[in-house]
């Protein structure tokens, strides 16, 4: 569970600097360490008689991924005005 907490620490750490700072960048860095998770978790290999305790933990681990991808878009893609060399 430690390293769920300290996971979803740092990503959250880097979305609210992503918005104290407006550097985008720092958002997306929790994308590419969520997209590296989710690839972690969804391929990792599991037992056929898994544990619901592993289930939920599993489960958690997919809210911590998918709130660094939301983060990653939201604030790193859709609020970057230098997105598609359309700054201003």
């Amino acid at each position: 569970m430690r390293p769920l907490l300290i996971t979803y620490a740092v990503i959250l750490l880097l979305g609210i600097t992503t918005i104290l700072t407006d550097i985008y960048y720092f958002a997306n860095i929790a994308g590419f360490i969520s997209a590296i998770g989710f690839l972690y978790v969804f391929f990792k290999d599991r037992p056929d008689d898994e544990s619901e305790y592993a289930k939920k933990l599993r489960r958690y681990w997919y809210i911590v991924f998918a709130t660094g991808i939301f983060f990653s878009l939201i604030l790193g893609s859709l609020w970057n005005d230098h997105m598609g060399g359309m700054a201003s």
